[in-house]
């Protein structure tokens, strides 16, 4: 599968929503079909999971994510070091409600590398 550029990652700590923008001039797409699978691990642990999975097959080469600070610390800690380093910016911020316009407005310079 072809990679999109970067990807954004959206999580209250009890959903997460993912978008893939393949260039800074393009809007944010949803990623169809991508989701955190329920198991009897933390949450943190199967989205870490699930990304750990889509770097290692190459669906993104950069990483955006965005939620509240533990959501995201927890997250962070239990990736794998491969996918930890393609995160290219953090947004400590709840917007698991936002339009992905709303989202490219706070995440603009994140996504225009």
């Amino acid at each position: 599968m072809c990679s999109s550029e970067t990807w954004v990652c959206v999580s209250d700590g009890a959903h997460a929503q993912f978008y893939h923008c393949d260039a800074p001039a393009y809007a944010l797409e949803p990623v169809m079909g991508f989701g955190v699978p329920d198991s009897g691990r933390t949450f943190a642990d199967r989205l870490a999971g699930q990304l750990d999975r889509a770097a290692r097959t190459s669906l993104f080469r950069h990483l955006v994510m965005v939620g509240p600070q533990m959501v995201l610390r927890d997250v962070e800690d239990s990736m794998a070091p491969e996918t930890r380093r393609m995160v290219v910016g953090a947004l400590e911020k709840n917007l698991c409600k936002a339009t992905p316009r709303e989202l490219e407005t706070h995440l603009s310079e994140m996504l225009s590398h």
